[in-house]
């Protein structure tokens, strides 16, 4: 087992993927990391070597996965296979354990989209930590045996329950994700809450925009949704701004004149004094907007995601509605409109975000991990 150094010197290896929303609470923990002084190296997707490079970390793309980018369009059947390859990419567990021989670690991050990595990490001798950076329920969901991606992992032996880490950390709130630990494959747990980008921003205004941000993942049947949901708000006497990923082609959309166009821009820049945020239910988005005490209708744009997870605990929190993804404009109209017109989800939000804002999760997660280390 390697020798285990002290906090200043932790030697922390980092598995990730390029997934979306995982790269933001991932590189946030990594920073935590980093300003105590731990080395920190991350193995991931190229494409995504800026954002951890500026988190404070030593970045090394995959040598032996193959090529993967949620951006790429694909139908329904096609997208949940996508993601079944990523999460047992035997690339990937070669790159993680010729990296572990080459240079140890004192503990292993293994990004919950890429369970394949725990076998290698767990043969090194290092602590193992497994980072959740969604609903726990929808990962718990997962990996049942009776799941498509339960069984798969089993089959190809990569299953999380086969390799179980030392330590799970579950980056969301506990109100709106209860975790059952008996079903998270791991030895402890530690629920810090969500990782905001910025800290959370400032809370939402009775006289500000409606802002649209769906996903930056092509999902099927997404641009329909956003251009009902443009629609929708076009009819209202608001003022909203949309965000367009680049797996949305602006051109092929109908932008309404009280709605402002814009390109991928931070949550911190839109969120302050917003009055609703309309989104496809993505983990990341969600927090953000109640952590600014914003309610949320969400659109979910994925059963392969903890999408309607998050859209039912939205709703069963009173701090939004949740709507399916070919819901009409009219219904859409509606929603927004119920939701604009209630203060009492309003006042709802903004005590919501006032708890989100308070909770520093990647200062919780980082001391998680090195009391895991020390342990």
């Amino acid at each position: 087992m390697p020798a285990r150094a002290s906090a200043a010197g932790t030697r922390v290896l980092v598995v990730t993927a390029h997934a979306g929303g995982n790269t933001q609470p991932v590189a946030a923990v990594i920073a935590a990391l980093a300003r105590r002084g731990c080395r920190v190296r991350v193995l991931a997707h190229p494409a995504v070597s800026a954002a951890y490079e500026a988190s404070g970390a030593e970045f090394l793309p995959y040598r032996h996965a193959r090529p993967w980018s949620p951006l790429a369009a694909r139908p329904g059947i096609r997208s949940m296979l996508g993601w079944l390859g990523l999460a047992s990419d035997r690339g990937i567990a070669r790159d993680v354990a010729e990296e572990l021989a080459r240079e140890p670690a004192d503990v292993v991050l293994v990004d919950c989209m890429v369970p394949v990595a725990l076998a290698p990490a767990r043969a090194s001798g290092a602590t193992t930590v497994l980072v959740l950076h969604a609903f726990s329920r929808y990962w718990t969901g997962q990996w049942r045996p009776t799941s498509p991606m339960g069984a798969w992992l089993r089959v190809r032996r990569a299953h999380p329950a086969r390799h179980p880490a030392d330590l799970a950390i579950v980056l969301t709130d506990p109100g709106l994700d209860p975790v059952d630990p008996s079903a998270i494959p791991a030895a402890g747990l530690v629920q810090a809450g969500p990782v905001l980008a910025g800290g959370g921003a400032a809370a939402g205004s009775a006289a500000g925009r409606v802002v649209v941000s769906f996903s930056t993942i092509s999902y099927p049947g997404q641009r329909e949704a956003l251009q009902r949901t443009l629609d929708a708000v076009g009819a209202l006497p608001v003022d909203a701004v949309v965000t367009l990923a680049p797996s949305l082609d602006a051109q092929e959309l109908r932008i309404p004149a009280n709605v402002e166009r814009r390109g991928f821009t931070p949550h911190a820049e839109l969120l302050p004094g917003a009055r609703l945020l309309v989104g496809h239910g993505g983990h990341g988005t969600t927090m953000a907007a109640l952590a600014a005490g914003v309610p949320v209708l969400v659109v979910a744009m994925s059963s392969h995601a903890d999408q309607p997870l998050v859209g039912e605990a939205v709703a069963r929190a009173g701090v939004g509605e949740s709507l399916h993804r070919e819901a009409s404009v009219a219904q859409l109209r509606a929603a927004i409109e119920r939701l604009l017109g209630d203060e009492a989800v309003a006042a709802r939000a903004a005590r919501l975000g006032e708890r989100l804002r308070d909770a520093d999760a990647a200062e919780r997660a980082a001391s998680a991990v090195l009391a895991a280390a020390s342990g």
